[in-house]
């Protein structure tokens, strides 16, 4: 039921947007979309990623996958998640750099505390992320991303399912992808993102 929610969100929150793939001037498409796969929370763990957007902002969607792990004596069971959000895109004035910011919902982390000891509690916490970081862009169409995404205990799901979660949470977020916009480019070789994001529009 929650998934379906997310699926209907996603789908609304990209017919909010004219991301048509109409050409421009007869050789580009006129928005950005990339897949790629990484870690963090962005990544629902270790997963796949993939992005659509327009000039300055895009959305995103992620699942992953969260394998067990321990803290001292303690297993933490794994999971499968979800995350999904905006992004907001700056243009600097370089065609291989782009700073974003975005804020999203999802999965934040696995975790355990020593002060919870053996009382049952939900490990698997969702909530609203921000993110921070930059985006690259190669030539051969390669994307690469880092960022520094950060929860709190304010901004989580069920709080009382989560004892001592963490006042400041930050983790960082790494993936590896392609542009997949150029496929619908006839000059692949000349198209790189600063066609779409232009700091005027």
């Amino acid at each position: 039921m929650r998934i379906g929610r997310i699926v209907t969100l996603i789908g609304f929150l990209i017919g909010a947007h004219p991301f048509t793939g109409s050409a421009q001037e007869g050789s580009s498409v006129n928005y950005f979309a990339n897949v790629s796969a990484g870690f963090g929370m962005i990544y629902g763990g270790l997963g796949g990623h993939a992005e659509v957007g327009m000039k300055h902002f895009a959305v995103y969607g992620a699942f992953g996958h969260a394998p067990k792990s321990s803290d001292i004596n303690y297993t933490i069971p794994s999971s499968n998640n979800y995350h999904f959000g905006l992004r907001y895109y700056a243009n600097v004035g370089s065609q291989y750099i782009f700073p974003r910011v975005g804020i999203g919902y999802g999965w934040l982390s696995n975790y355990y505390n020593q002060k919870i000891g053996t009382d049952p509690y939900d490990h698997s916490v969702e909530g609203v992320s921000l993110q921070l970081g930059l985006q690259f862009y190669s030539y051969e169409g390669l994307v690469f991303s880092f960022d520094a995404g950060m929860g709190s205990k304010v901004l989580i799901s069920n709080p009382s399912s989560h004892p001592h979660y963490f006042d400041f949470y930050i983790r960082p977020c790494i993936g590896i992808g392609y542009d997949i916009a150029r496929v619908f480019n006839k000059d692949r070789t000349k198209r790189l993102r600063n066609q779409e994001i232009t700091p005027f529009d």
